[in-house]
């Protein structure tokens, strides 16, 4: 496919064409199913479709998609100028599937003591927020370590109105027990201890 001019990104059995035009997207499609069934390969009907950046795509679990972009004056913009505003985010389902993951380690009828419940979730959020770290996560991320605090405390405190929340903040979490904070996870922001 490259070597007939389209621009291909690829991972495993994964695949993007990205093209100028309508016209354009078409021929590679028909260019693509014409080298897979000389490979005796097709293309899965319901993943392979011709979509515009305007509207978005999902690829490797995050959805890509052009944005409105920020209207701010050169002085106040401190990275590489984003001309197309084109934003990656992680797709509904990756989030789903993470936030499974920690209810699923998070059991209140886990016996473990909040420090081994800590170290059974850091290395799903570490790797997780890893992966999406330079995407655009800011929000999402502050989103979800609040969530993760909540999701720890319960098994400990049942209620919700009680000393549990001032016996552990997050500043005690991320810093004693060493809790993975998301939003120290994303390159480019200021380390410092974390508050909620």
């Amino acid at each position: 496919m490259t070597g007939k001019g389209f621009k291909l990104t690829r991972f495993a059995d994964d695949w993007l064409i990205v093209c100028q035009s309508r016209a354009e997207a078409e021929k590679a499609l028909k260019t693509a199913k014409e080298e897979l069934e000389k490979l005796g390969l097709t293309l899965h009907p319901e993943k392979t479709r011709i979509t515009n950046i305007k509207w978005g795509f999902e690829f490797l679990g995050y959805k890509i998609k052009q944005g409105k972009g920020l209207k701010l004056p050169k002085d106040k913009v401190k990275t590489a100028v984003n001309a197309l505003n084109l934003y990656a985010f992680p797709t509904d389902k990756s989030i789903n599937r993470f936030m499974d993951s920690i209810r699923q380690r998070t059991k209140r009828k886990i016996p473990l003591t909040l420090k081994e419940l800590i170290d059974h979730i850091n290395p799903v959020i570490r790797g997780w927020g890893n992966y999406y770290h330079k995407s655009h996560v800011r929000k999402l991320f502050n989103k979800l370590d609040r969530w993760i605090i909540r999701r720890l405390l319960n098994p400990q405190f049942k209620r919700w109105r009680n000393a549990g929340w001032k016996k552990y903040p997050p500043k005690r979490l991320y810093g004693e027990y060493e809790l993975v904070n998301l939003i120290q996870l994303i390159p480019g922001l200021e380390k410092k201890p974390a508050h909620i």
